[in-house]
């Protein structure tokens, strides 16, 4: 069996090393100069930084865990968050013993005794304050959301604030509840390096709807990763995406300079969403540190935008639709790029097995049928 993967991301790099594992003739197909995607890491001074942004391995899925496991070493890390409101640090996701101290806490307490059962589904604005009050909103989530949509939250849709926005009660302050969370040993491109290991990749090696046929000939499945509008050199219109840039400066003879791995700024005073030490996920022990300044509406594909009307998701549909038409049945989308979907990386790797899984089904079953 013959498989060409079309982008060595995560989600590419896991079909490929689960196909290879399987026995399968597998090549990779990445049109930048190096692999991985957006899992980059990079050293100053000795001390290990992500340049495109903080990436947190956390999954209840214990085939995920293994077969990340198996290849690398995983460090444990249990990621935590915190953001800046005022002149306060305060957890992420808010805890209610620390909004007790907040000068605002009599209007918020009203607040949260006047929000509904069920929220409203409406848009992201309305789902956040009907959990939360319109003060905490404001503190924590609006500022925050307008920078990083760079768009009113009321056109955002509400169908993904229920994964990542939440009040807390428990006084648990790990920002995922997970049971397998980590990082790995070296950073994450060790991992995309062992997943590879062993795969023919082909580097500056651009795919589309144009020349598919001829970079595929002779493969019986192919792992498509690519954004689909690009893809098809936007035949059905523009998928909009929001980007972000990090600004990475070296700090010399610091052990940490962050409470932790993660400090949110929601504030409009500065032009940054947040501050990222990856020192913390690292482990080093080493003297100095790095920290990072992100900063959205860079020219990125990093975050596809649900907006409230669900058209860039309809477009997204029919741009899955465009494949199954154009390209066939031995076509099969893995990873946020051509899924267009907003997922963490246990997902991305779920769905590279997954389409592995599918092909490996596919030929077993045509196997069966031809004898």
């Amino acid at each position: 069996m013959k498989v060409t993967i079309i982008g060595s991301g995560l989600a590419g790099a896991t079909a490929a090393a689960a196909l290879h594992d399987a026995g399968a003739d597998v090549r990779v197909l990445e049109q930048s100069p190096v692999w991985g995607g957006q899992l980059r890491t990079e050293h100053a001074g000795g001390i290990l930084y992500e340049p495109h942004g903080a990436h947190i391995l956390h999954t209840t899925d214990r085939q995920v865990w293994d077969f990340v496991t198996d290849r690398v070493e995983m460090l444990p890390y249990r990621h935590r968050v915190m953001t800046e409101v005022g002149d306060r640090v305060l957890s992420w996701p808010p805890q209610i013993s620390e909004l007790e101290q907040l000068p605002q806490w009599a209007d918020i307490r009203r607040e949260l005794d006047q929000c509904p059962r069920t929220p409203r589904t409406t848009n992201f604005e309305t789902w956040c304050e009907d959990i939360m009050g319109p003060t905490l909103y404001a503190l924590f989530i609006r500022p925050y959301t307008i920078k990083q949509w760079g768009t009113d939250p009321r056109e955002l849709a509400a169908q993904w604030a229920p994964k990542r926005i939440e009040l807390r009660v428990d006084g648990y302050r790990d920002l995922f509840r997970d049971p397998y969370q980590g990082w790995p040993r070296g950073g994450y491109l060790t991992l995309i390096d062992a997943l590879l290991g062993g795969v023919p990749v082909e580097l500056g090696a651009p795919v589309d709807a144009e020349n598919v046929a001829e970079r595929t000939r002779g493969a019986d499945a192919v792992v498509l990763t690519a954004p689909l509008d690009v893809f098809f050199r936007h035949a059905l219109g523009e998928l909009p995406w929001r980007g972000v840039r990090l600004e990475s400066h070296f700090i010399p003879g610091a052990d940490h300079v962050l409470p932790c791995g993660v400090v949110n700024h929601p504030g409009l005073d500065q032009t940054y969403t947040r501050r990222i030490e990856t020192k913390w996920m690292s482990g080093q022990t080493r003297t100095g540190t790095v920290v990072s300044y992100e900063y959205p509406g860079a020219p990125a594909r990093h975050y596809p935008v649900d907006d409230v009307e669900g058209k860039n998701r309809g477009l997204a549909h029919d741009y899955r639709a465009l494949v199954a038409q154009e390209l066939g049945p031995r076509v099969h989308l893995a990873g946020r790029l051509a899924t267009y979907t907003y997922i963490d990386m246990d997902q991305a790797i779920r769905q590279g097995l997954n389409a592995a899984a599918r092909i490996l089904k596919q030929t077993d079953t045509g196997a069966k049928a031809r004898s």
